[in-house]
C-alpha cells in the first residue's frame, strides 16, 4: 500500500480486486474520507490491453476526490461532487501541468 500527502494529510492508496472489497462493486475505485483511504479495483473484469493506464486514470480521479474533500469543497457544494468535474480534472490535470511547466509559471 502507497501513502500520499493530500493538503497536508496522508492519504493511503491501496489496489484491491471486487473479490477482496466488495465496497468495488460496480466502481472502478472509491475515496473514503473517514479511513484517508483511495482503493482502485486492479482486476476489472472486460478486455483492458493497457491494465496501468487504466489503474492511473482511477488513481488520478480518486485522488481529485480526496483532494476536494481534505478542501472541504466537496461537502459544501454541488460540482465539487460532480463524477464528469471530477473526471475532467483528472484528465486535463497532467496536460494542464505540462502548459504550466512550459510557462514556467510551477
Amino acid at each position: 500500500m502507497d501513502a500520499i500527502t493530500i493538503l497536508g494529510s496522508e492519504w493511503a492508496i491501496a489496489e484491491r480486486s471486487e473479490v477482496e472489497d466488495v465496497r468495488l462493486k460496480d466502481c472502478d475505485g472509491y475515496t473514503d474520507w473517514t479511513a484517508r483511504e483511495i482503493v482502485v479495483e486492479r482486476e476489472v473484469n472486460g478486455n483492458l490491453k493497457n491494465m496501468e493506464a487504466y489503474v492511473r486514470k482511477v488513481k488520478r480521479h480518486e485522488i481529485v476526490h480526496a483532494f476536494l474533500l481534505e478542501s472541504g469543497l466537496a461537502e459544501c457544494s454541488d460540482w465539487a461532487q460532480n463524477e464528469e468535474m471530477v473526471d475532467w480534472i483528472a484528465r486535463m490535470g497532467p496536460k494542464i501541468h505540462v502548459a504550466w511547466q512550459a510557462a514556467g509559471a510551477i
